[in-house]
């Protein structure tokens, strides 16, 4: 029997743009879904694109795909960008705070109203698909679809001269798909989404590797594993893209970590480093984020730049790439919100990412207790996150984000309490459903020599960012 779609109704609020859109499938709060071409259409997008003119082709586009850093990586482009004179547009998932985050233009989240008049714009489209696909369970266009072609839309009414687009999920059949870019980037590939992109590095890395077109450059972050290295150089031969890689053509040099030790706890963190390319030299460069990963997604950054002078004529000084990596900063990837105890915040969520944010403590905050605050969603590789962060904590707070899918803090809690058992050290694990207050009863617990580091999911880093801007509000970009 046919599902009765929704009326339409007006769109008179941001708060009624955000509904429509919630009404399609959101796959980034659901399992409930199977990673195919019946759920993920990128036909459908491009037939909504075309519906309002095809917005996607007045602008150039870096499209960047990957497991880890594909966020820092894409704002760090948006950044040189518009730090060597061009309107940029940036597209990112998901958000922390408010669906606003993932569309900007030159650093700046899109207005209310904006967001509202493109939602009413794009709606006869999205309600025409709806009906034509009446027969389906889904809600159809998904509502990462319709955020696509929102964001594509609104960088052309903006008219920017470039956009960063960030893949949702995968890469093949990722609605963002639709772009035909002049530079495509994949940054470290690792084991996430295994029940949707395959169970091995190599299926993996073929569908990241879907976003590559015919003769169009890619530039390749670090990858761990040689089966995703392998399985990208070839695809891109196969489609005679040219290709640098971060760690031949583009060589990292004297990096150089800023720490804040014991015996100096408000010292300046982040890296001193050198990059080179076949294009240019970057003997000296300064960046406030944390972690050695950060510098390699900065590489991938420069290095898709850099490319893109090399192949397609763009017009940058080095000087402005360097000024935007000094400035460049990304919420909630080591993010330090504060200090006397550090409170740190982060969105790692698979094993590799837990690790790196682990060496990024000791490397920026050498000597330091840490108290954890912890929540992931179902699905995820929890044993082996415990198996890093256990060892490591003072104190372990389970938590979970007001999410469908969020695994259950108590579940969290005895997954922890047995990760511990048998162990050298035996962390204090506790409970605290809401992840702000477990931030806060953390925070209240904690020695002013002490790290706080919140991780595990972009949803709890979400709902813990949202709680300390309340509190310590900033003004808005």
């Amino acid at each position: 029997m046919a599902r009765e779609e929704p009326e339409s109704f007006a769109i008179r609020t941001f708060e009624d743009a955000v509904t429509f859109l919630e009404q399609g499938i959101d796959y980034e709060k659901t399992n409930r879904w199977l990673y195919d071409r019946r759920h993920l259409n990128v036909r459908r997008v491009e037939e909504m694109l075309a519906a309002i003119g095809s917005p996607h082709q007045r602008y150039r586009i870096f499209h960047v795909a990957g497991t880890k850093g594909k966020g820092s990586t894409s704002g760090a482009i948006a950044c040189c960008l518009q730090q060597g004179g061009y309107r940029t547009g940036l597209l990112t998932s998901p958000h922390l705070v408010t669906h606003r985050e993932r569309i900007q233009v030159d650093a700046r989240m899109i207005d209310l109203e904006a967001f509202r008049q493109v939602v009413c714009k794009i709606q006869p489209h999205v309600e025409q698909k709806r009906r034509a696909e009446r027969e389906t369970y889904m809600r159809a266009p998904t509502y990462f679809e319709m955020l696509t072609v929102l964001a594509l839309e609104y960088f052309a009414q903006q008219q920017v001269d470039w956009a960063v687009v960030e893949v949702g999920l995968g890469g093949t059949l990722d609605s963002t798909n639709v772009v035909q870019p002049d530079c495509c980037v994949v940054t470290s590939i690792g084991f996430d989404h295994t029940d949707k992109l395959g169970d091995t590095i190599e299926a993996i890395a073929t569908e990241k590797a879907g976003i590559l077109k015919e003769g169009v450059p890619v530039m390749l972050g670090r990858q761990p594993y040689e089966g995703a290295l392998h399985t990208l150089r070839r695809i891109a031969d196969e489609r005679h893209s040219p290709r640098w890689e971060v760690g031949r053509e583009v060589g990292i040099s004297h990096a150089r970590p800023l720490a804040a030790p014991l015996s100096e706890p408000e010292a300046e963190v982040g890296w001193r480093f050198g990059l080179s390319t076949p294009g240019a030299g970057y003997p000296e460069l300064t960046t406030p984020l944390l972690g050695r990963h950060q510098i390699e997604n900065i590489a991938a950054a420069v290095g898709a730049i850099e490319m893109v002078r090399h192949y397609a004529g763009l017009r940058i000084e080095p000087g402005a790439v360097a000024e935007a990596v000094a400035g460049f900063r990304i919420p909630a990837r080591v993010e330090v919100l504060q200090r006397g105890p550090a409170v740190v915040l982060d969105v790692a969520h698979t094993v590799e990412s837990i690790d790196a944010l682990l060496e990024a403590l000791d490397t920026h905050f050498p000597g330091r207790r840490l108290r954890v605050v912890f929540g992931c969603s179902a699905g995820k590789k929890l044993s082996g996150m415990l198996q890093s962060l256990i060892p490591r904590c003072l104190r372990f707070t389970a938590t979970q984000a007001n999410l469908p899918r969020a695994m259950p803090a108590e579940e969290v809690a005895a997954a922890a309490r047995l990760a511990a058992s048998g162990g050298a050290t035996q962390p204090e694990v506790r409970t605290v459903r809401d992840p702000w207050q477990a931030l806060q009863e953390a925070v209240d617990a904690a020695e002013p020599d002490e790290v706080v580091c919140v991780t595990g999911s972009f949803y709890v880093a979400g709902e813990v960012r949202a709680g300390w801007l309340k509190e310590h509000p900033q003004p808005e970009d």
